[in-house]
């Protein structure tokens, strides 16, 4: 799988919560940090061209996560791929190459730091937020990277409705803009740790991201 690809998953990370109907979309997202401890769902994914509506190609799946760090992101469709992390480690696994590739953490953090929505640290240390109102029946907060040169993505969009983060654009620096829709969100449930441990198929490759 393309880094491309894992991307949007990472900004994905511990994203939704329940918030106050009368509060601001950016004091709804700050108070998702200190509400929200595991969610599941489904999602799909479309990335359209930036500058047009044309799209380019669309997947759906399912998810887990449990903040910090934890999470099991499935695509279903069109290919099957699985990313699993137990907060340390990190598993890329493509169905079809019968391919696994093992990483820390630590080094998907460095390199998108969008992966902080997942963990503890604060959205407006690595972002500078800004509150755009309603629009489609959403509330909506802008995120733009304060270090510009490391940045994945030139900005981001995030959409609550209702007290959950529903909808997620991402704009990045190949001229795309991925649309992530969140649906069947159920929050701070009780999720057991081995979804978020892989362990290899028989016959499977495993490659050390290290």
């Amino acid at each position: 799988m393309s880094f491309r690809l894992l991307r949007p998953l990472l900004l994905f990370v511990g994203l939704l919560c329940v918030f106050p109907a009368h509060a601001d979309a950016i004091a709804e997202l700050e108070q998702f940090f200190n509400q929200t401890h595991t969610l599941k769902g489904d999602f799909t994914q479309r990335v359209y061209e930036t500058q047009g509506s044309s799209l380019l190609r669309t997947t759906t799946g399912s998810f887990e996560l449990a903040r910090p760090d934890r999470f099991n992101w499935s695509y279903l469709k069109p290919h099957e791929q699985q990313i699993v992390s137990d907060g340390k480690k990190m598993w890329v696994y493509d169905r079809d190459l019968a391919q696994v590739t093992v990483s820390p953490v630590a080094k998907r953090l460095g390199q998108a730091p969008i992966m902080l929505l997942g963990g503890g640290t604060p959205l407006s240390k690595s972002f500078t937020l800004s509150d755009e109102g309603q629009s489609n029946g959403m509330s909506w907060v802008q995120l733009m990277p304060k270090q510009l040169h490391d940045a994945q993505f030139e900005r981001i969009r995030l959409g609550l409705q209702q007290g959950l983060v529903r909808e997620m654009v991402l704009y990045d620096q190949f001229g795309h803009r991925t649309v992530i829709e969140l649906d069947h969100l159920v929050q701070n449930s009780s999720l057991p740790a081995t979804d978020f441990v892989f362990s290899a198929p028989p016959g499977v490759d495993v490659v050390n991201g290290m």
